[in-house]
């Protein structure tokens, strides 16, 4: 006997397989209990029909009459099914079908604003994430790279430019960001909208990493950074207004 579930060839007679455990249905079986039923209806609408006193035919139309009708419990669990279908549709279309990549970028955004080193860490470094949730490194905002006091972040959109495997790539197409200092001074700003960014991204154990994060987290145009300045160039402006 075949099993439908890893195709393993069992002795006849198995109830599961010595392969894989499934369960195994025997076919031939399942179809003379089909069949069994099939005429112990017929015997009961024929005595039926006897009793009534109505011909062999009259009840053969009676059984396939019963059989085409749709029980209440089988209405039920159609309709139970239609329901719950028609949920998963409406929470697809609310959320958007936003991709893995999508959602770990703005998370990632959302960490800086929020300035939750936990989920800035879940997203650019994993190893360090483990060892801070297992009480083995205890993160600090302004040494993992979270360099400004603190951040104003709204409306940020994004588009899925490519996911292939385990890479892919996702553009941040409107929203503003900015740091800020609290002695005063800000990054300046960025306008997704106007400069729109390209975030790269590799899956991690089933964790989308940002590639790119240290110049993905920068709250202004990166691109006007030239050649040998800094490479963490926020960092070296905050040390000089303290200095």
């Amino acid at each position: 006997m075949r099993c439908p579930n890893c195709g393993y060839d069992n002795p006849e007679g198995r109830r599961y397989c010595e392969e894989c455990g499934e369960r195994i249905l025997d076919l031939e079986a399942l179809k003379a209990r089909a069949r069994r039923r099939s005429q112990r209806e017929a015997a009961r609408y024929r005595r039926e029909a006897r009793r009534e006193g109505l011909d062999a035919e009259e009840a053969e139309r009676r059984r396939r009459r019963a059989r085409r009708r749709t029980s209440p419990l089988l209405g039920l669990l159609l309709l139970a099914a239609v329901v719950a279908v028609a949920v998963v549709i409406v929470v697809v279309l609310a959320g958007g079908g936003e991709s893995g990549p999508e959602k770990a970028v703005k998370e990632f955004y959302n960490a800086l604003r929020d300035k939750n080193v936990m989920l800035y860490l879940k997203h650019t470094d994993l190893e360090l994430y483990k060892m801070a949730q297992n009480g083995e490194y205890e993160p600090d905002p302004y040494t993992e790279g979270i360099d400004y006091d603190y951040y104003a972040l709204e409306g940020l959109k994004t588009r899925l430019v490519k996911e292939e495997g385990d890479y892919a790539e996702v553009e941040v197409v409107g929203g503003t960001f900015k740091g800020f200092y609290n002695s005063g001074g800000d990054s300046g700003g960025i306008d997704f909208a106007q400069y729109p960014r390209t975030v790269r991204l590799v899956k991690v154990e089933n964790t989308w990493l940002i590639q790119d994060y240290q110049l993905a987290k920068l709250p202004y145009y990166y691109e006007d950074i030239g050649p040998g300045q800094p490479e963490f160039p926020e960092v070296e402006e905050q040390t000089q207004e303290s200095g």
